[in-house]
Formats: C-alpha cells, structure tokens, sequence
C-alpha cells in the first residue's frame, strides 16, 4: 500500500453480525457519494466489501456473535484501502475452486473470491486466510 493522505477513514470492530456490515457498506458508500468516483468504481467498491464482510461474519467466523470482525477503511480521491479480519481457521483462497469451470459451475460456493478479484484493483490474504486486503484505484 502507498503512503496516502485519506479525507476518511473508518476503524472498528463489531461482533459477527451482517446488519453491522450493512451499516459500515452504507457509511462507506456515503462518503464514495461525496466524491468523484464513477458509477461503475462504486458499484465494484460495494460488491468488494459485501463479498468480503460476507465472508468474514459467515465462513470466516460462522455469524458467531462472540467473535468480531475487525474492519479498517481508507478513502480518498484516488484510492481505497479496505482491511477485514475474522477470528476464524482461515482458508487458502488459491484452493477455492474456480467457479466458472464447468466441473464446478453448479456450486454455490466459491464466486466471492472471484467477483472480489475481479472488482478490485489489488488484493492479497495473510497467510493463515483470515485477513483480506485491497485496493481499488479510480480509473483515470
């Protein structure tokens, strides 16, 4: 990540909860309104963190309300830097698998780390697979 000066930033912790989730998706889509990112940036932005908070309440930390995810969220002009972390076991993201081979196309699971790798510009697990960073820089 570049040394950035951030107009907003949002660190917090919540108990494993999808409407917590909701709330922090809206607080960043707010501040995405305010700013000059494209229609399209914000929809990619949005399908990032739902996929990656979804992972984290429901796979990472099985919606355990006694177990927290740890979200951090930094925003500027020109990049956002989004950090999640469960208290999960972790997965290997490169064992997923790929869910547009036609072996695989059938099953529910597996889409998120591709639409997320997909809809940002750089993103990378920790090696134990409970932490997910990444950024996505606006075009232009």
């Amino acid at each position: 990540m570049n040394v950035q000066t951030w107009v907003w930033s949002n660190n917090c912790s919540f108990a494993s909860d999808m409407d917590m989730a909701h709330k922090l998706i809206d607080q960043v889509m707010e501040q995405l309104e305010k700013s000059t990112w494209s229609t399209k940036e914000k929809f990619a932005i949005q399908m990032a963190l739902e996929e990656s908070l979804v992972n984290a309440v429901k796979h990472g930390n099985d919606s355990d309300p006694n177990k927290n995810v740890h979200f951090t969220c930094n925003l500027n002009d020109s990049l956002i830097y989004v950090r999640i972390e469960d208290e999960g076991p972790g997965f290997d993201p490169n064992e997923v698998p790929d869910p547009t081979d036609p072996e695989h196309i059938m099953v529910a699971s597996g889409r998120g780390v591709l639409l997320i790798k997909s809809f940002v510009t750089k993103v990378w697990w920790n090696e134990k697979g409970n932490v997910i960073e990444f950024e996505k820089e606006k075009a232009g």
